[in-house]
């Protein structure tokens, strides 16, 4: 069971280049309903944890963050629902990322069952990890080979959550094309969809670890030169403490304003084009996906998307 991946990827591109208003204005359009909005956010003035009357815990600033988030998942959804439609050449505009409000309480709402999914998944496998990697590292009195095996142990776990991840990778193409299926029956779909198929969409997400390098690389420029700007590169320690100085100033320059805003600026040129062509070939994989599930078992009632 294969996809064509680079025959996939071509369609995308040919089908992007054929969109009006173009791909990279949608783009530009999602960067700025999600990081510019996080930034006015960010923005928004809190009151100190002093304020708050569970000590250490701001809960205004977990309440605007929790907002973000159900906002971050709509827009998502809005995304996914342009890409689908550009995949099928239905001539989607920028009102498309917005669509997904018409429905938020259903696209919410499987999102939570994902998650749940997810999660119940990952503890039950983390259980079962947890106990030959704990026996072998009691087993060996070398403290670097026990830190090998619980760097194995979490990368197992890490692994593990993004294979459990991938069952549910096309719900939301699903209830794009059925909303009135509710908010279930698209993940439970996802499930039997992705049943043998899921490394090849993983190999297609793969494909895309290029262009993510280029972005990383260009924002750990901006950090280092911003490091080294302030003298941070070259340090001389003495004693543990120093250290830790160190480290916090550096943590201090990295997280601050102008080189948050400055290593994201930076990776705009890429992202307006690496956005819509990993999520327009995602969809590619969907309806490809469809296609053979159609050749197996016939094909499924025809509804409009949303």
């Amino acid at each position: 069971m294969e996809i064509d991946r680079k025959e996939l990827k071509r369609q995308a591109r040919e089908r992007m280049a054929l969109t009006d208003p173009k791909f990279w204005v949608v783009a530009l359009a999602y960067i700025a309903m999600t990081t510019g909005v996080s930034w006015l956010f960010s923005l928004i003035p809190t009151p100190g944890a002093g304020a708050s009357p569970v000590p250490f815990i701001d809960t205004l600033d977990i309440f605007l963050q929790l907002l973000l988030t159900l906002y971050y998942i709509v827009v998502q959804f809005g995304l996914c629902l342009w890409a689908l439609w550009t995949y099928r050449q239905l001539d989607p505009g920028v009102n498309s990322l917005t669509q997904g409000f018409s429905v938020a309480g259903r696209v919410l709402l499987m999102e939570l069952g994902i998650l749940v999914r997810i999660l119940g998944w990952y503890f039950l496998a983390a259980m079962a990890l947890s106990v030959p990697f704990t026996m072998l590292a009691v087993g060996v009195g070398d403290y670097g080979t026990r830190w090998i095996f619980f760097f194995l142990f979490f990368l197992s776990l890490f692994i593990t959550a993004y294979a459990i991840s991938l069952r549910y990778a096309l719900a939301p193409y699903l209830l794009a094309d059925r909303p009135d299926d509710g908010s279930t029956i698209p993940i439970l779909r996802s499930v039997e969809l992705m049943r043998g198929w899921k490394m090849e969409l993983f190999k297609l997400d793969l494909s895309f670890m290029g262009w993510e390098a280029v972005n990383f690389i260009l924002s750990a420029a901006v950090v280092l030169t911003c490091l080294y700007q302030a003298g941070l590169l070259s340090p001389s320690f003495t004693d543990a403490n120093q250290v830790l100085e160190w480290a916090e100033a550096c943590r201090s320059v990295a997280y601050s304003a102008p080189v948050t805003v400055l290593s994201t600026l930076i990776t705009i040129p890429v992202s307006l084009w690496l956005i819509p062509y990993r999520s327009v070939s995602k969809a590619g994989f969907y309806d490809a996906r469809l296609a053979a599930a159609a050749r197996e078992q016939g094909p499924l009632p025809e509804m409009p998307p949303l």
